[in-house]
This record gives structure tokens, sequence and C-alpha cells, in this order.
């Protein structure tokens, strides 16, 4: 290669490293307050020029580290064969929609999923996001008719169990044997007619029987309630343009506790028709000063599934609330548009993973088009999370989380603070001692090994690697192998000039002599490199990353710049070296 070439081709090479390097220099000199006027300036600009930047790994800047396990024996056993790269593969759709940067996701064992979060500090939005099963299911509620029946069993039951315990007696003891009542809400049967006729029955004979005769029970609260469930619900949802009222109820957050007691007992949930349930709403809202949940009482039968929703994006719903907008199409599109028309009038509760996000009513017909309303309380991020998991689909099986992990920031600054001293200090120590043991050649070397570290940043800008701490010693090792390479030219150079050759000569044997000890030993390393990087994961293909380009640029830096140097020095007379 001619002079030319050389000067030409490293100048080109230097343009294009400066261009490459530009975002992350940007994103490492910019101070915390520069980051957050960029992001009020350009929403989204900070995630954009980190994308564009090299990235840190979990040990340089923090965030968390999650394992998931999926619960392969809730699926049956066709259903379990591949079920946890599907889950990996519902997992990053969703990680990928928050724009953490360079996450590591990866399969362990038969049933595990490790989930790296590098930068992302939100553990609990991190959990919602990653372990929610996601199964959206549109369904109709109960009638308020049919809701004041179950809610009247309720509270009989809920009367005896609490009288029971009162008296020191086991809740079995006092309360009758009671079998689920089937199709008392929805088929309106000669078989249920007669049931609704028995519950009325039974609950107008349990009131009775309790009427002031329920003692007060500290841990509740109750004295002498005849009605301790019903009464701590308040209806809600009215329709205006229907004048109904329907099963959907406010409940203080101080009451929730003690209704979800009830709701788990065996008798309630047997006083509870089979084709119906009682949903929890997905948060809170406050209401009159009093921060409040809803309780639905929706009917189990699916009418809508969510796999049918398409162009899923953020909006807002009339009230300027935040909402999830879809699209519908084909047989999707039919029966959305049946369900709605046959139901007008009428609230469609939305429910995701067996809470409700909303109840809207029905006002007409909805084809192609509709919306997830999530209410006042609901934040961006809330909507933000709902779009990700509808976007990504549902998980094939429930996940758990049995391991959590949140590295500090604290500790990711310290360990980039003595990986960047640890380097820089390595670097001058080099640089020194090559300087002054080789004299003006070693300044060159010095000049080659600058190169050769300022080109693999470049590369790794570009290639938007990550850097961990081992990639941090796979430049390190970087620097030892470049200075390896001058070390072993300069050595044979000073043989040749030791026998009496000119300077010219002394430089031409000594690259040409060098040249196959330096490319088998480069290429023995390559192949290591290459190696870790295919058989390796995670931090390990970071050092496997930074040492295959640091040792290939370790031959173009030797042969190329520094080489370039040496023949302009081919017509002096001696050699500093």
């Amino acid at each position: 290669m001619s002079q030319k070439w050389r000067i030409g081709i490293t100048a080109v090479l230097v343009v294009l490293a400066l261009l490459a390097f530009w975002k992350t220099f940007q994103l490492w000199t910019m101070s915390d307050a520069d980051k957050k006027a960029l992001e009020d300036r350009e929403p989204g600009g900070l995630l954009r020029l980190e994308q564009k930047a090299i990235r840190l790994g979990l040990d340089l800047q923090g965030g968390i580290h999650v394992v998931l396990r999926v619960k392969l024996e809730d699926l049956d056993q066709a259903s379990r064969e591949g079920a946890v790269d599907r889950a990996i593969s519902v997992v990053r759709n969703r990680i990928d929609g928050l724009g953490v940067a360079e996450p590591v996701i990866q399969k362990e064992g038969v049933d595990r999923i490790i989930v790296d979060l590098p930068g992302y500090t939100d553990a609990a939005r991190a959990e919602e996001l990653i372990g929610q099963t996601a199964i959206l299911e549109f369904k109709l509620l109960e009638s308020m008719d049919n809701a004041k029946l179950v809610l009247a069993r309720i509270d009989t039951a809920v009367v005896a169990y609490e009288k029971g315990r009162a008296a020191g007696t086991t809740p079995e003891s006092t309360t009758p044997a009671t079998k689920p009542v089937a199709n008392a809400a929805n088929n309106p049967t000669k078989d249920s007619v007669d049931v609704l006729s028995q519950l009325m029955k039974d609950t107008s004979s349990a009131k009775k029987d309790t009427a002031n005769q329920f003692a007060y029970d500290e841990n509740t609260g109750i004295e002498k309630e005849t009605e301790p469930f019903s009464t701590r619900l308040e209806p809600v949802l009215f329709s205006q343009r229907a004048g109904a009222t329907w099963p959907g109820f406010n409940v203080t957050k101080k009451d929730r506790p003690l209704l979800e007691k009830w709701l788990a007992l065996p008798q309630v949930k047997a006083a509870i028709p089979q084709d119906c349930e009682f949903d929890w709403s997905t948060r809170s809202e406050i209401r009159n000063g009093a921060e409040v949940y809803y309780l639905y009482l929706v009917k189990r039968k699916v009418q809508f599934p969510g796999k049918y929703l398409e162009g899923i994006s953020l909006g807002r719903d009339n009230m300027g609330g935040y909402a999830v907008d879809f699209k519908l199409s084909g047989d999707g599109a039919a029966r959305f548009a049946q369900l709605t028309g046959a139901n007008i009038d009428k609230p469609l509760a939305i429910v995701l993973d067996n809470k409700v996000e909303s109840a809207p009513f029905i006002n007409s017909k909805i084809r192609n088009r509709g919306q997830i309303t999530m209410g006042g309380s609901a934040q961006f991020d809330d909507a933000r999370n709902l779009e990700i998991v509808l976007k990504a689909g549902a998980l094939p099986a429930p996940v758990e989380i049995i391991e959590r992990n949140v590295v500090g920031a604290t500790l990711g600054s310290d360990s980039i603070k003595k990986g960047f001293y640890s380097s820089l200090i390595g670097l001058v120590l080099v640089l020194a001692y090559i300087g002054f043991y080789y004299r003006v050649s070693g300044l060159i070397a010095d000049i080659g090994l600058l190169f050769n570290v300022f080109f693999l940043m470049a590369i790794l800008a570009t290639l938007h690697a990550t850097l961990t701490m081992p990639g941090i010693a796979g430049i390190i090792l970087t620097i030892g192998i470049s200075v390896d390479s001058n070390i072993l030219i300069f050595e044979r150079i000073r043989e040749e000039m030791r026998t009496g050759k000119t300077v010219r000569a002394s430089i031409d044997a000594g690259y040409d002599r060098a040249w196959v000890t330096i490319f088998d030993s480069h290429v023995t390393t390559l192949i290591t490199a290459g190696a870790l990087f295919l058989l390796g994961s995670g931090p390990i293909k970071g050092f496997a990353v930074t040492l295959f380009w640091g040792v290939t640029l370790s031959l173009y830096t030797a042969y190329v710049i520094t080489k370039a140097i040496f023949d302009i020095r081919k017509q002096y007379d001696t050699l500093s070296i």
C-alpha cells in the first residue's frame, strides 16, 4: 500500500469515527440539568440520543435484574412445548415499548427467564409490565335486580359467618352447606326462577333470624348489622338515557380488605352464581374527597376476546382523560358490531387479567373503531402500559417473579469511575513507558495506540454496543495487545540495525519479519474472541466485542498508521529507537 493511500484511508476513517462518536461524546458530557432540559424541549430526545450512543450495561449505570418463572404447570402437555420461548418474545416486545436501551432477555433452565433492564429504575412499573399475563376480555354486567338477590344472599352468609366467629364456633358449623347457584343471573328458565324464589325466601328468613343479634367484633368494627356486605357498597353506575342502575359500586379503600376477605369465604363463593363474578377496578379514584375502588358484578361469559384488536394506539376520551384506541376488521369487526348493537345503553366491562379497566355505556353500534377508557385517575404511564401489553399480546402462561434486584445508580457510578480511572492510569503508564524506552519511536507507537482506542470507541458507538465492566477489561487488554505489536516490530528493527543495515533497510526488514508472528498471535486471539461471542452471553459478549475489534484495529494501526510515519523516517541517517 502506497504512502498516499495509507494517509487517505486513515483521514477518511478519522472523519467517520468523529461522526460515529459524536452522539456518545454529547451524551457523556451532558449534565443532569442538560438532560432534563433536552427532555423538556424535545420529548423523547434523550432516549433517541441514548440509542445512538454507546450504551452502558447494568453494572455501570444501574437498573433492574428480574428472574421470571413461567408456570408451565398451568398448561396442558401439548401447550408447554415452546411456551417459554413464546413468553420471551412477548416480554421482549413489551420491554421494547418501554424504550430501555439494550435489555438482556434470555432463557435459563427449563422455565426461567432472566431480564436485565439497564438504566431503568422504576421497579414497580417494570414488575407490572413484565409479569402481567394481559388477557383482555369484554364482558357484560349483571342486571341490578339479579345483583340485589346475590348481595342479599352474600349478606346472609356473612352474617352467619360473623355470628359464628363471635360465638367462637367455626363458620362451617353456623352456616348450612350451600350449593353454587347456577344460571340465576342470565337464564330466566323455570329452574332459575325457582332458584331466585328460594334465594328471596332464604334471605327474608335470614334477616328475621339475625336482626339485632349480630354481636360487635372489634376486628371488623361491625355491630348488629343485618346487611354488612351490601351496606358497604355505593351504586354509581347509572345510565341517564336508559334510566337504569347497574351493579357497579364504590368501595372505600378502608373497606376493601374486609370485602375481599368476605368474598374469599367458601360460603360466600357458594352464594354467588357460577355464571357471574365480582371484579375489582384496576386502580383507585378520588370521589368526594375519599379514595375509593370500584367493584363490579360481571357475567363470566366472555362476549368478545381482546385478540381481535388491531391498530392499538394512545388516545383521549371525551372527557380528556387517557385512553387506548383500537381498530377492528374482518370477523372481529362483525362480532363487535353485533355485540354492541344488541346491548345499547348497557355497560360493557373491559377486563384485563380479571381487573376492570372501565365499564363504559354502549351508546351506539361500534363497527370498525373503538376505545378503552381508563377513568379519571389513570396517568400517562397507565395508558402507555396498557398500550404496550396489548400490542405485545398475552403471555402463553402466567409468570411469577422469583427474584428482583435493583442496582442503584450509586453503584453504577462507582463502577464507571473505577473503570474509567483504571483504564486512564493503565493507558498513561503504558504511553509513558513506551515513550521513555523507545524514545521517538515510542512516541509514534503512542500515537498508534491512541488511534486504536479512538477507533474502537467509534466502532462501539456505530454498533450501538453495550459497554460493561468486562467490556472495559477488553479495552484494557486491547491496549496491551496493541503495544505488544509495536514492541515486536521495534525489537526486529533494532536487531537489523545492529547488523549494520541502513535505517531504510532496517525498517523494511523489521516490519516484514515481525508480520508473521504478529499475524499469528492476533488470529488466535480473534478466534478466542469469536468463540466467546458465539457461546457466551450478556457481559461476556461485551468483553468479546471489545477484544475482537481492538485486536483487529491493532493490526491496522501497526501496519498502516505507524508504518506511514516510519516510512517518512526512512530518509534519516539515524533512528531514535
